[in-house]
């Protein structure tokens, strides 16, 4: 593999952060779960099945149907989300693999980006306790996208920034909204089987268990790098 960390300076991987930098998602369901019985509507492991992964004011919206006032959804939105910051506060762990595969890329210079669901706070507390933060050139969250995942928005956004072309980015998700969205914006995607299970992830290029089985390699590949590019 060529050795000149330049050739890498026009690709970029975009991380997605719950499921893929730490499995947080058992916190975001019980926060959820807290929400849910403060405001006195249900909330089914299925309902958060299938919305993992979109932003909370979303998913409140469909939780509690179209009669709610909008500042009423996003107060609540809010809320779970503070919930959530609560519970997850003292069990960040990185997963396997994470901490390696940002640094191995950002030692060969990658432009490295963060695209998350989550609010601007829910993604500082990860990335500032996992002390990983200063890694990115560009963290992307809810704060900056109109349209969520499954919409392509987060990713373009990024790579736009970055001044990256879409054929040079190569996204990690770990929800079926994620891949979504990066098909949706003409990128590559690797999906870890973090919160689903392998048919929920079929349209990715690469399925594994977690970052401990990707290496710049197979980045590489996927992103079809030739070293005269």
């Amino acid at each position: 593999m060529c050795k000149d960390k330049n050739m890498f300076e026009n690709y970029c991987v975009i991380f997605d952060m719950d499921g893929v930098l730490a499995d947080t998602g058992s916190i975001h369901y019980e926060s959820w779960v807290k929400l849910a019985k403060q405001i006195g509507v249900k909330f089914s492991k299925r309902f958060f099945n299938l919305t993992f992964g979109q932003q909370s004011i979303s998913i409140t919206r469909e939780l509690v149907g179209p009669k709610i006032k909008q500042e009423v959804v996003e107060k609540w939105a809010n809320l779970k989300e503070l919930y959530y910051r609560e519970m997850v506060k003292d069990e960040l762990k990185p997963l396997p693999g994470a901490l390696v595969l940002i640094k191995v890329l950002h030692a060969r210079n990658f432009k490295l980006a963060v695209g998350s669901s989550g609010p601007p706070e829910n993604v500082d507390l990860l990335l500032s306790t996992l002390n990983i933060k200063d890694y990115f050139d560009v963290i992307i969250t809810a704060a900056e996208v109109k349209n969520g995942k499954p919409a392509p928005d987060v990713f373009l956004i990024a790579a736009e920034k970055l001044n990256i072309k879409v054929d040079n980015c190569l996204v990690i998700e770990d929800a079926p909204v994620g891949i979504t969205a990066a098909r949706k914006a003409g990128m590559k995607v690797i999906a870890l089987r973090t919160t689903y299970c392998n048919v929920d992830l079929l349209n990715a290029d690469m399925v594994v268990q977690d970052l401990s089985y990707v290496n710049i390699n197979d980045i590489l590949r996927l992103l079809d790098f030739k070293k005269n590019d």
